[in-house]
């Protein structure tokens, strides 16, 4: 064993988790992350098994539920789906506001709940798959802790685990665990993953992970947000192909503004780099 490169390695680690509890004290809340160099497997992580409220990061086990009860036949991409009053509620999306009686398929109301993160088309597919039904698949999966709670604004009276964690809880190694499959090609089969992949690659919203990395390298994700969270999970990929999930969770923030400025989104910023910098090569 070459024991100086292992304290050279327990080190620099040592130097990163300073770094990321700097991060954390800017901020001003509480930081939980997983990242992974999907190549050669080296992880980072920082209260990686705490269980944490995902806001619409909940969207991406929904999606992978969806994707493969379309490969085993009990759904089509093509369903059609009418848009209810019902099923309308605030937040991000714009279903909202469009006349009842529009009819989407299930694949355009998925698009919906992953690019911009439409709450309206996550209800309308949650009411056709189910809750629990979306649950026992993660169970299925080996994720004990990921589940959604309820509906997005639902006005149902919560549970235990719905008023503490509000739309979803998660950890960031199972969050991490799904990125690695999805990017490993272990989500029901190579083509089920490589279709999840296109949907996280057409995400919208761009303030958090992507935000200090090279116009050249690429993301592909699904971000969460409430007033005092801001959530980014995702698979970045260098101009040499080179990749990296991460999984980074920012809850208990003070700041509470919804601009780009949010101080839970610069923080995810600055920790996507950090760590991205830290596996590359490693």
């Amino acid at each position: 064993m070459n024991v100086r490169r292992v304290l050279k390695q327990q080190g620099s680690h040592s130097a990163i988790l300073a770094q990321i509890a700097e991060i954390e004290r800017d901020m001003g809340g509480e930081v939980c992350l997983a990242a992974r160099n999907l190549q050669t497997g080296r992880m980072l992580s920082y209260r990686a098994d705490r269980m944490v409220m995902t806001a619409s990061i909940i969207k991406l086990p929904i999606l992978i539920h969806v994707a493969l009860c379309v490969r085993e036949g009990t759904a089509s991409w093509q369903e059609p789906v009418a848009l209810t009053a019902q099923e309308k509620v605030g937040g991000s999306g714009v279903l909202k506001v469009l006349s009842d009686g529009l009819v989407l398929s299930v694949r355009d109301l998925c698009t919906l709940m992953m690019v911009v993160s439409d709450n309206t088309a996550t209800n309308l597919i949650v009411e056709r798959f189910g809750v629990e039904a979306i649950n026992r698949r993660m169970r299925s999966l080996g994720l004990a802790r990921t589940t959604i709670n309820r509906k997005a604004f639902s006005r149902e009276q919560p549970s235990l685990l719905s008023a503490r964690y509000g739309f979803g809880v998660t950890t960031p190694l199972e969050t991490l665990r799904l990125l690695t499959e999805i990017a490993e090609g272990r989500v029901g089969d190579s083509a089920t993953s490589a279709d999840l992949l296109y949907f996280l690659q057409e995400q919208q919203y761009r303030d958090g992970i992507p935000r200090f990395l090279p116009a050249d390298w690429k993301y592909a994700g699904k971000t969460g947000a409430i007033d005092s969270v801001r959530n980014d999970a995702g698979i970045v990929t260098a101009p040499d192909g080179r990749r990296y999930a991460l999984a980074l969770f920012c809850q208990k923030l003070r700041d509470t503004l919804w601009t780009p400025e949010n101080s839970g989104l610069v923080a995810i910023a600055r920790l996507s780099r950090l760590l991205i910098d830290a596996l590359h090569g490693a």
